[in-house]
């Protein structure tokens, strides 16, 4: 899997992987467990780190449409209510629309 998909892809399904494993807790663990918390935190550090590798080291999207997805993301995140998924799928839609139309 090439142009940078692997990556994105290992990040998501850890980031969805470790919140499965919190959904299946929370019924036996109060919400402020600190599990739950440790979940939370890591699932999504792991898909933070590879947004910021992505901003940051050369791929195959130029600049323009990475900041682009980036300030797509960030912007969907906070009116979605903090909700990562709906920040992830428009940011990223974002990035192939502005390298579409820079082509």
């Amino acid at each position: 899997m090439g142009d940078g998909w692997g990556p994105l892809l290992a990040a998501i399904l850890l980031m969805l992987a470790l919140r499965g494993i919190g959904v299946a807790l929370a019924w036996r663990l109060p919400a402020d467990h600190p599990a739950i918390a440790w979940a939370t935190a890591v699932s999504e550090a792991a898909l933070s780190a590879w947004v910021v590798l992505a901003l940051v080291s050369p791929g195959p999207w130029p600049l323009a449409a990475r900041l682009a997805g980036a300030g797509v993301a960030l912007a969907v995140f906070i009116l979605a209510g903090r909700r990562l998924l709906p920040g992830l799928a428009l940011g990223l839609a974002a990035v192939w629309v502005v390298d579409w139309l820079l082509r």
